[in-house]
């Protein structure tokens, strides 16, 4: 292997690296976007308990998921026409993601509704697989306060066991807000910075 070859090896790996730091930065958009809906979701869930209109629960989860899907599809999307080369933690960040997200609809939705454990059941459920998806992304991203993030779902899910079937969803809350909202504001910060580098 001559010089040029050498040099032309580490400018592409180079050139990985900074694709890997943008799209981890870029997904502030993720945690933003459900974080928002989700709490948008249980804001409408107990006003919905507070008016005594239980047969629009569902309505109000699916149309506020549904929200959620559409604006990740449509991100995804932008994303892949902008990216010239998929790396390896963009493609492993889209498959957890995908299997996360199919876990999230099959707990949330799916099993209860065919009577598999009661209503009471979803947040602690929903809990664990946020912590794995976020635990997994602090991984990937080798942030370790995105593990941290992850530990925290869990032991939300373990503490709401403790707690009356009637209030878990309003633990979600917080754990949204350290989980996904804290960290999207933080990867938006970075997003902002390195595009301002960027540009210099």
């Amino acid at each position: 292997m001559n010089n040029n070859q050498v040099k032309d090896e580490i400018l592409l790996i180079r050139e990985m690296i900074e694709k890997t730091k943008r799209n981890h930065a870029e997904s502030w958009k993720f945690f933003l976007s459900w974080g928002i809906l989700v709490i948008l979701g249980i804001i409408g869930m107990y006003a919905l308990v507070f008016f005594k209109k239980f047969n629009l629960i569902w309505l109000n989860w699916f149309t506020f998921m549904g929200i959620g899907v559409i604006i990740q599809v449509f991100f995804i999307v932008k994303q892949e026409q902008s990216q010239e080369v998929k790396t390896y933690v963009h493609n492993a960040v889209a498959h957890l993601g995908f299997a996360c997200g199919m876990a999230f609809m099959f707990t949330g939705f799916i099993l209860p509704l065919l009577k598999i454990y009661s209503y009471g059941v979803i947040p602690i459920m929903v809990s664990v697989i946020a912590g794995v998806i976020i635990f997994t992304f602090g991984g990937i991203y080798e942030w370790n306060f995105l593990k941290l993030c992850g530990v925290i779902w869990w032991l939300g899910a373990l503490g709401m066991v403790f707690v009356h079937w009637h209030y878990r969803t309003l633990i979600v809350a917080p754990l949204i807000i350290i989980g996904y909202l804290v960290p999207g504001f933080i990867l938006h910060a970075r997003y902002k910075k390195s595009k301002q580098e960027n540009v210099k």
